[in-house]
């Protein structure tokens, strides 16, 4: 196909600039000037009414929560995670997959092309309901990591405390809960990543032991030699909420950085998700074992958990890909939103202008960025990569007039601009309608999921819903203990480190 005479925006391209792109065999052959290429031996489009990027990349989702959008109201995360058994339980394939593909469709439908999907399942993870979650991409035709995201403690192991603070009728409730032994766990892990070589084209392994304090420190070696095994790479959410901060010291007597470094997990393959509370100690000690972060405004937004530093990362040469979270703590699953967020975000923290991040920055972490933290070198508009390509509409009010594309894509553009989505050189959406998916059908498909998983986990929810405000009160009391910087905006709060 020759794509012809849009202006295309990309990491190392200056501004929007028009470009004609030929897409062969699933990669951009070529991006020439426009009228330079003839196009006899190849199909048509016209795009100079459209600005082109990269296909963005979420370098940070939960698949399984697709489900749950809206269930949260005023959640913090340990809300969140004492509601985690029945956002993850009770899953059969047929619930994965429409969750998944739901997901897919929400990602695509706003220019994302790729993801970083960390896949929980309660009790353990499957090997048939992983597949539906890779059979759900397949079909929607997004390329993803998927990542069977494991831990041998549950929230209210983790927190140093938490079970003896409860009231007795509840602590004897919520024991019946207790996570599978981790050898059960890992045996569970090696089995879907044994049959790896069944997996779509597209889809990659990966391995998510969700929190450090949730993992036992034999457990974290497991996953260690696992993935150092396979070659596959590690996502964690590391110091998301203050809470978390203060766990990890005291369980470890340091940051959950530093004691992830001692037992040798931190690496280039490595992505400390949300790393919201994190000091500078701990930034450099990311960056010099070349691992990555994955920013999540939206749901540190939304969960209260406070707002990522972002600037001194990339000062220091870390690389950081923009992600959306699940949608139980983000909702929408929008990139686009998510590259809004991050720059108003940075633009909260006390200092000069020069720590805002800037448009092109922001682009980057949403493209680029992202497939970094995947493991791939791609998310740009050049030749030999991937023809994952997202059309918005110049036309659209979002781009009149169109002073600053770039900015614009930041600052304006809504789904409602976005026209046409292309993965591996084909048409997912064309003039806002999805080519192969029938949407009638999956929203069929959500409401019988919904109500079956609303009947199933009644009992889980119900006590999830009787701890919360325990598991909060005590996250409170806990998480004031100082921890040396200050991610809040507070009254009177000091300056930021």
């Amino acid at each position: 196909m020759l794509i012809r005479g849009g202006m295309i925006v990309s990491a190392g391209v200056q501004g929007a600039v028009r470009k004609d792109i030929v897409v062969r065999n699933g990669l951009i052959e070529s991006v020439s000037e426009p009228g330079a290429v003839e196009g006899a031996d190849l199909a048509e489009h016209d795009a100079t009414d459209r600005l082109i990027t990269p296909g963005f990349v979420n370098a940070h989702t939960h698949g399984h929560a697709n489900l749950m959008k809206g269930v949260a109201e005023a959640w913090t995360l340990e809300a969140s995670l004492t509601h985690g058994l029945w956002l993850g339980g009770a899953r059969n394939a047929e619930t994965v997959y429409v969750s998944t593909l739901l997901g897919a469709v929400d990602m695509l439908s706003k220019g994302c092309t790729s993801c970083f999907d960390l896949v929980y399942e309660f009790p353990l993870p499957t090997k048939e309901n992983f597949w539906a979650a890779a059979a759900a991409y397949r079909d929607a035709g997004m390329r993803v990591v998927l990542a069977p995201m494991v831990a041998d403690r549950h929230l209210l192991q983790a927190i140093p405390g938490l079970i003896e603070a409860l009231p007795a009728e509840l602590r004897d409730e919520a024991a019946k809960f207790s996570m599978p032994p981790r050898d059960a766990t890992m045996a569970a892990v090696e089995a879907i990543v044994r049959s790896r070589a069944e997996l779509p084209s597209g889809i990659a392994l990966a391995l998510a032991p969700t929190i450090p304090h949730h993992c036992s420190e034999g457990f974290l070696t497991d996953c260690r030699d696992v993935a150092a095994r396979h070659g596959l790479p590690i996502q964690m959410h590391v110091a998301e909420s203050r809470l978390q901060a203060v766990a990890a010291r005291r369980s470890y007597g340091c940051s959950a950085v530093r004691h992830l470094a001692k037992l040798g997990i931190l690496s280039p393959n490595f992505t400390a998700a949300h790393g919201v509370w994190l000091n500078a100690d701990d930034l450099d000690v990311l960056a010099a074992h070349g691992c990555s972060v994955a920013h999540m405004p939206a749901s540190n937004f939304r969960l209260g958990s406070g707002l990522a530093h972002v600037r001194p990362m990339l000062d220091r040469g870390i690389n950081v890909g923009l992600g959306t979270d699940g949608a139980n703590s983000s909702d929408a699953l929008s990139m686009i939103a998510a590259m809004r967020l991050a720059s108003y975000g940075a633009r909260a923290i006390a200092g000069s202008r020069e720590g805002w991040l800037r448009a092109p920055e922001i682009l980057s972490m949403a493209t680029e960025g992202g497939a970094r933290a995947l493991g791939r070198h791609d998310g740009r508009i050049a030749p030999g990569a991937p023809a994952d390509l997202a059309f918005f509409d110049l036309g659209h009010v979002d781009f009149l007039p169109a002073n600053d594309p770039v900015n614009q894509i930041v600052t304006c553009a809504d789904s409602s601009s976005v026209t046409d989505v292309m993965t591996d050189g084909e048409f997912r959406l064309r003039r806002g309608k999805f080519t192969s998916l029938d949407l009638v059908e999956l929203r069929e498909k959500v409401v019988r999921s919904t109500s079956r998983l609303s009947r199933a986990t009644d009992a889980m929810r119900r006590l999830a819903g009787r701890l919360e405000p325990h598991v909060v009160a005590f996250a409170d009391a806990l998480a004031s203990e100082p921890v040396g910087m200050e991610r809040h905006v507070r009254a009177g709060a000091g300056a930021w480190s």
